[in-house]
């Protein structure tokens, strides 16, 4: 919240009466850091951990308000580099500690100042809330944030209206549950109800049964954590269909993604639930402040050098973090490092596990083909027409968990019937020679109904098929009508909510080790050779309106020979462009191509307007000879930090032909070309935040170099541009025009349609006031509903996209 400046006389810092816009998140650094780092090779201090010698910003190191050192680099194994920069002491005299004490007295007029806005947005949340939920929780993690958020619900509530829920993953680190413990024991004294959840399930046994968690496959914090406390309440409550308010310790500042949560939330992990977060707007500089000021408990995982108390392993951790909590915690950190080794579907050579272990890429992986035994044990297929679910493996759950669909009757000889709106579903099966099932469905057809049953059905059998009993499902079902204390039963009061269907891929297992067989190899990938395009490629081309003469004039030279071809199939993929198949022959390769009446209304817009280059974006990954751009959508994860080296490991998935590795190295750079020459980069969020170096040789040459990006959202999205893109994903998915906004939100669902909220990063809030503003401006091409609990999008017209284009320019 406040922004603050060093303070040499204390060795600390001191708060300014003025918002910070961006924070560094400064911390404190003990000794136990600096001998991991080897510092203590070139100066001299206390081995005392009272209080900190100096603050890190990042990998940078302040001692006396002065950069005194950096670190560079770091993996698992390897230590980062260690760069000094001055001597913190002259002549060699040992470092001084902070003084805390006066650091605090400094600041406390604007910390108190601070607390108590936070207090009364806590003491105000309980009694606007109090009336709506069944329970109020600090959601405790043993880390800084919740040892914050905690102390100050205590200060705001009656100690008799909250709990306290520590949701125990089996991951963290050891220096955690010793803070819970010194937390469990204050709570005791404090009359403070203490709850502790933790999953049935080993994490040394889910990440061998799931595989590894990766940064888009990340399963562990739903079975380890979120699962665990929802049961845990459920439990204590008696009420399944509870309704819970947890005040967190997110921070605004953590992550690009937690930078644009609300100060509460409702349903974002598990529906029916709301989250506060009072200190989502509070820096580390003032975490700390308060830390020390009143003296709480303090994680020693941060005297250790680590900047944040999760778990041991992570997925979203990577190099100099990692090697931090190696250092500090070997022997627990190997348990899972061997558990990676063990799953995965790699020959390790030293080269490889340098790269996937060390480097970190195992966090990359996108689905089970990467996995040892990542193959699915189950097929859905059309034969002579037929839907026809073909399973390796028997099983009768399957009946168990179609009681979720409706009531299932056995007819004998291996038929059934299931009931759903309305209708008498029939199911044949017969044994496999193999010891398999196969599933027939004698009346079948193409209604909605029909469809929607059969979708329904195929959760069923991945789920039977699948699933370990994780919980996940059952934390879903606010009717409390799945039990898997003992297996998997299902009551028979279940209200066929469907809302255990509608989870990653029907099941978390499932999803984390799926597609290991019949994985689809992509083509197109390189369309764009290295070059992708630059906004003034458009520009040049616009301002002829596509006419022969730009492509005669190499687009006034811009766009010479390869450029040429890149671009061509540019223009062909944005759908500017219609053939006129009257014109042949190798004079005619790029004039035979001619603006049709989309590119007349994108020339209407111009190249400065971004919604043109969103409309672009929507073509672009429907493309028929390319999916570059689908690719880039579906595969680049939101709020993550990206490298070329990680896109490319990503790529190797889909690019097994590749082994010069030159069709990669070209869709790195075309991406490069994508992310920082065009709009589609920082405008509308592919990338958001780039790090990059642009040299000019003397000659003239641009060279860039790419270091990083991170993909976020469209920050002015246009209404249109998203009336024009649903009607695009109706289209994509057989004409399907309703659907929810769940469906939209969830990107885990494999379909030909992508999402408007995949392609531009929009969550639910905004999606819920564009959809809102659509209905009410264009009534005869959408309705969209969103009170009493509905979800519902409907497209009314008939019309195709193209045809939605004319009613909006």
């Amino acid at each position: 919240m406040y922004a603050y400046e060093w303070d040499s006389t204390t060795g600390g810092y001191i708060l300014t009466p003025m918002p910070l816009a961006f924070s560094k998140e400064p911390r404190p650094v003990y000794y136990k850091e600096l001998d991991i780092l080897g510092f203590d090779k070139y100066w001299d201090y206390d081995k005392n951990d009272s209080f900190p010698y100096m603050w890190a910003e990042a990998n940078n190191y302040y001692y006396r308000g002065r950069l005194v050192a950096k670190t560079k680099g770091g993996s698992l194994y390897t230590p980062p580099e260690l760069v000094l920069i001055e001597d913190p002491e002259p002549e060699g005299y040992p470092l001084r500690f902070v003084d805390i004490p006066a650091m605090v007295d400094k600041n406390r007029q604007l910390m108190e100042q601070l607390v108590q806005e936070t207090i009364k947005k806590i003491y105000n949340t309980f009694i606007e809330y109090q009336d709506k939920v069944d329970v109020f929780y600090v959601a405790f993690s043993g880390g800084k944030d919740s040892v914050v958020a905690l102390d100050l619900v205590q200060r705001a509530l009656p100690h008799n209206c909250f709990k306290v829920l520590f949701g125990d993953t089996g991951m963290e680190f050891p220096d955690t549950y010793e803070t819970v413990e010194k937390i469990k024991q204050i709570c005791a004294e404090e009359k403070i109800e203490f709850l502790q959840a933790k999953s049935k399930l080993k994490p040394e046994n889910t990440w061998q049964i799931f595989g590894p968690p990766a940064v888009t496959i990340r399963w562990c914090c739903s079975v380890h954590k979120t699962t665990p406390q929802i049961m845990q309440l459920r439990e204590v409550l008696q009420k399944p269909d509870f309704t819970g308010m947890a005040f967190t310790g997110v921070r605004g500042d953590e992550s690009l993604s937690r930078s644009e949560y609300d100060a509460i939330s409702y349903g974002g992990k598990h529906s029916g639930q709301y989250s506060c977060h009072p200190i989502l707007e509070w820096n580390t500089a003032e975490l700390f402040l308060y830390i020390y000021e009143n003296g709480l408990t303090f994680n020693n995982a941060y005297k250790k050098g680590n900047t944040r108390a999760g778990c041991l392993v992570c997925p979203m951790s990577q190099g100099k973090h990692d090697y931090m909590k190696y250092k500090n915690y070997p022997d627990d950190t190997d348990l899972f490092i061997n558990k990676i080794i063990t799953t995965s579907g790699k020959n390790f050579s030293k080269e490889n596990y340098d790269r996937f272990v060390e480097q970190g890429y195992w966090r990359t992986r996108k689905s089970g083909r990467e996995l040892s035994f990542g193959h699915d044990k189950h097929v859905f297929e059309i034969v002579k027409g037929q839907n026809v679910i073909t399973v390796q493996k028997k099983n009768e759950y399957w009946k168990e968990w179609a009681k979720t669909i409706g009531q299932v009757t056995s007819l004998g000889d291996g038929e059934f019937s299931i009931a759903y709106e309305g209708k008498s579903y029939a199911i044949r099966t017969i044994s496999t020679q193999e010891g398999g099932e196969q599933f027939t469905f004698p009346n079948i057809e193409n209604s909605k109904s029909d469809i929607k049953f059969l979708s329904l059905f195929k959760s069923v059998i991945i789920k039977s098929v699948y699933c370990v009993n994780c919980g996940y499902c059952a934390a879903e079902c606010k009717s409390g009508c799945i039990d898997m204390a003992n297996g998997v039963h299902i009551s028979n009061q279940c209200k066929h909510c469907f809302s255990c269907h509608d989870i990653y891929s029907h099941c978390l297992r499932y999803n984390s080790i799926k597609n290991r067989i019949g994985a689809k190899v992509m083509t197109g990938l390189d369309r764009y050779y290295s070059f992708g395009i630059k906004e003034n490629w458009l520009r040049v081309y616009f301002d002829y309106e596509g006419t022969s003469s730009f492509w005669k004039s190499d687009g006034d030279g811009e766009v010479p020979n390869k450029k040429k071809d890149a671009f061509l199939n540019f223009v062909k993929d944005a759908g500017l462009v219609d053939e006129d198949k009257s014109l042949k022959g190798k004079e005619y390769k790029y004039i035979k191509y001619k603006p049709n009446k989309f590119a007349e209304k994108m020339f209407s817009l111009g190249v400065d307007d971004e919604s043109m280059w969103a409309y672009l974006m929507c073509n672009l990954v429907y493309a028929e000879d390319s999916e570059e751009f689908r690719w880039f959508i579906k595969n680049i994860p939101f709020s993550e930090t990206s490298t070329p080296e990680s896109i490319k490991l990503r790529l190797d998935e889909v690019m097994e032909n590749d082994k010069s590795g030159l069709g990669k190295r070209n869709i790195c750079d075309a991406l490069k070309s994508f992310l920082i020459k065009t709009p589609f980069g920082k405008q509308l969020g592919l990338g958001s935040v780039i790090d990059y170096e642009e040299k000019v040789s003397s000659n003239g040459r641009e060279t860039i170099t790419l270091n990083y990006f991170v993909r976020g959202s469209w920050k002015n999205p246009d209404e249109k541009v998203i009336l024009y893109a649903l009607y695009k994903f109706a289209e994509a998915c057989g004409n399907y025009r309703q659907f929810t906004l769940t469906r939209l939100l969830d990107t885990s669902v494999e379909s030909a349609g992508i999402s408007p909220t995949q392609i531009f990063g929009l969550n639910r809030e905004t999606m819920e006031k564009i959809l809102n503003g659509l209905t009410f401006n264009y009534p005869d091409l959408i309705e969209a509903r969103f009170t009493l609990g509905l979800d519902n999008i409907t497209l009314k017209s008939d019309k195709t996209a193209n045809e939605i284009l004319n009613e909006l320019f």
